[in-house]
């Protein structure tokens, strides 16, 4: 497992953004954007206005020695906070580059009501695939809705 530069990881959020494109029917791009009036602003990786809104993790569950990769974990806990915190009516989704890191997300949050739906995705780089693995609900009869 070899650990991705920045121009690795910005060439792999291109791609995933444009993935979210063609599935979303949209031209995402990112943006730096206010939360709301006044409020924090967030570079979310894929933007287009009205139609989706999200981040692309490049990061790993686990290390190239087997560990807990806890970064990759906390930064992709963190992109369903900022997706929680956005107020407009786009579509949440959060794309991530490693299979068992969304899959592990999912299972995190399984039960979680969240304010609004987060759509979950495995982005498939070399193949150039995106895959659903699950939705995590904004409501309790169908949080976590599962598809792996």
């Amino acid at each position: 497992m070899t650990k991705l530069t920045k121009a690795d990881c910005l060439r792999v959020e291109a791609a995933a953004r444009s993935a979210v494109g063609r599935t979303y029917l949209c031209s995402p791009v990112c943006r730096k954007i206010h939360l709301c009036e006044n409020g924090p602003i967030h570079e979310f990786d894929i933007y287009a206005d009205g139609v989706v809104v999200g981040g692309v993790s490049t990061g790993t569950l686990k290390t190239s020695g087997g560990n807990a990769n806890t970064g990759s974990c906390d930064r992709a806990c963190a992109e369903l906070l900022w997706l929680s915190l956005w107020e407009g009516p786009e579509s949440r989704v959060h794309v991530l580059t490693d299979k068992s890191l969304a899959e592990w997300l999912v299972r995190r949050f399984m039960g979680a009501v969240f304010a609004r739906s987060i759509t979950v995705y495995y982005y498939d780089y070399p193949g150039d695939a995106l895959h659903q693995v699950g939705v995590l609900a904004s409501s309790a009869r169908t949080s976590a809705a599962m598809q792996f």
